[in-house]
C-alpha cells in the first residue's frame, strides 16, 4: 500500500472542499434522518450508567475497563493534587509546567511495564505522534499493522519517513513484508509499528511471534500501542506480559483513558538515551502543556489499585467472556476475541446507526463503528462490559441487543 493509501484509511490526509462538503451533507441528513448517535451530551454518570437526555441508560461503550474513574480513592488523589498544584500547569513541562508528580508517574510507569524510563505527554494521541516522528532517520522504514490507530500514522506522517502496510490478522504477512523490505538495500532501519490489543476488532498481537522476526532482521525495533492492553492484558499489566516479551518490545505506549481512569499518555523503554532525546524533541510534548496534576495523580492512584486488586481484572474478563458466550449462543456474528472487547458485525452502516438508536430506546448506549474506523460495509456495535458491571447490567444489555438483532432479522426468532 502507498503512503497516500495508507494515509486516506486513517483520516491523517488533507480532504478537498468537495470531500468536506460530502461529509458535512452526510451527517447532516444523519440527524434529519434521526439516525446520528454520536457527540452525545451525557448529563452525569456513575461509571456504569448515564443520563442521557434525563434518562438512565446502561453504559456499554466505555474504555473505563476497570471501572476506576468513579473510584473514590482516585478521585481523593486527584482532588488533593488539583488543590496543592492548582487545575492547569500553567505552561509545558518543557518550561514551568513540570511537577514532581509527572516523574513520580513516569517511575511508577518505568516499572509497572517492565522498562528503565518513561516519559510522559498530555494525551494519548499527542504522545504517538510526538514519539513516533523521534523515532528514524533519513532511509528508515516504518512498517505498520494496517489496523494501527490514527494516531500512529499521524506520527509516522510527521516523521516524513516512509511507511509501509501489511495485514495483521494474516499469519505471516509481517516477515513477508519485512523480508521484502530487507531485500532492498537502499533500506535503512526497520520500525515494526502495531498495537498490542487493537480497540476495535478486540484482536491481540502475539508479540512474541513479532520479536521472532529478528531472525529477519536483528536490528528491528519494536513498537507497541498498548492503550488498551495496559492494565487489561498479562493480568493486568501489558499485552506484552501476556507473552512474555517485555524485554523483547523496544519501546511500550499507553494511555490513561482507559484502564488508569484519566487522560494522558506515556513511552516506556530500556533506551535512557532515546527517552531522553523525545523528551527534548518530541514537537507534542515540548508544545504543548503539562498533564493537569489532577490528572497525573488518578493515574497513580489507578496503578496503585491495579497492583493490589487483581480481582478487578478478573471480574472484567468474567463479564467478557460469559457476554461474548451468550452473543454467540444468540447466532450472532460475533469477531473471535482474546479481549474483553466484543464486537459484533452489523455490515450496513445505516443499519449500524439504526441498531444503536434501538438500543438507547431500550435504555442501553452502545455505538457503532463505521469506516473509517472499520472496513467499509463491515460496520460493528462496539460493546465493552467493564468490572463494575454487574450481572443484571449485562443481562438487561444482552437482552436488548437480542430483541433489536431480532428486529433487524439478525437472528431468528
Amino acid at each position: 500500500m502507498s503512503h497516500k493509501a495508507l494515509a486516506k484509511t486513517t483520516g491523517t490526509k488533507s480532504v478537498s472542499a468537495t470531500e468536506r462538503a460530502a461529509l458535512t451533507a452526510s451527517v447532516r441528513e444523519l440527524v434529519r434522518s434521526k439516525r446520528y448517535v454520536y457527540f452525545k451530551p451525557i448529563e452525569s454518570s456513575n461509571g456504569v450508567e448515564a443520563v442521557v437526555d434525563g434518562r438512565t441508560l446502561i453504559m456499554a461503550s466505555s474504555n473505563d475497563y476497570l471501572g476506576l474513574t468513579h473510584d473514590r480513592r482516585v478521585l481523593a488523589a486527584a482532588t488533593r493534587a488539583m488543590r496543592r498544584w492548582g487545575s492547569g500547569p500553567g505552561g509545558s513541562r518543557f518550561l514551568c509546567g513540570n511537577i514532581t508528580l509527572h516523574h513520580e508517574l513516569e517511575e511508577r510507569l518505568a516499572h509497572f511495564t517492565g522498562k528503565a524510563g518513561a516519559v510522559v505527554h498530555p494525551t494519548g494521541f499527542l504522545t504517538n505522534a510526538g514519539a513516533i516522528a523521534c523515532l528514524t532517520r533519513p532511509g528508515d522504514v516504518f512498517l505498520c499493522d494496517r489496523e494501527c490507530h490514527a494516531s500512529i500514522m499521524a506520527g509516522c506522517r510527521l516523521s516524513g519517513a516512509r511507511m509501509v502496510s501489511y495485514k495483521g490478522e494474516r499469519e505471516g504477512a509481517a516477515r513477508a513484508a519485512l523480508e521484502r523490505l530487507r531485500a532492498k538495500p537502499e533500506t535503512g532501519r526497520v520500525f515494526l509499528l502495531t498495537e498490542g490489543l487493537f480497540s476495535m476488532s478486540g484482536r491481540v498481537t502475539d508479540l512474541a511471534a513479532l520479536a521472532r522476526l529478528r531472525e529477519v532482521d536483528p536490528n528491528l525495533f519494536l513498537y507497541v500501542d498498548d492503550a488498551h492492553g495496559l492494565g487489561v492484558m498479562g493480568g493486568g499489566r501489558t499485552t506484552a506480559h501476556e507473552f512474555d516479551a517485555v524485554a523483547d518490545v523496544d519501546m511500550v505506549m499507553g494511555t490513561f483513558s482507559k484502564a488508569l481512569a484519566s487522560v494522558g499518555g506515556f513511552v516506556a523503554s530500556d533506551d535512557l538515551d532515546l527517552l531522553t532525546y523525545i523528551q527534548h524533541d518530541s514537537r507534542t510534548h515540548i508544545f504543548s502543556a503539562g498533564l493537569p496534576a489532577a490528572s497525573a495523580a488518578a493515574a497513580l492512584a489507578s496503578l496503585e489499585i491495579i497492583e493490589k486488586e487483581p480481582r478487578r481484572v478478573e471480574r472484567l474478563w468474567r463479564n467478557a467472556r460469559l457476554a461474548q458466550s451468550r452473543l454467540q449462543r444468540l447466532g450472532l456474528t460475533v469477531r473471535e476475541s482474546s479481549s474483553p472487547i466484543t464486537s459484533i458485525l452489523i455490515g450496513d452502516e445505516m443499519a449500524a446507526f439504526d441498531f444503536s438508536r434501538e438500543l438507547f430506546d431500550l435504555g442501553v448506549f452502545a455505538l457503532p463503528a463505521v469506516y473509517p474506523a472499520v472496513p467499509k460495509g463491515q460496520a460493528i456495535l462496539r460493546v465493552v462490559f467493564t468490572s463494575r458491571h454487574t450481572r443484571k447490567h449485562i443481562d438487561t444489555v444482552l437482552n436488548a441487543i437480542a430483541e433489536t438483532a431480532r428486529l433487524f432479522r439478525l437472528i431468528e426468532d
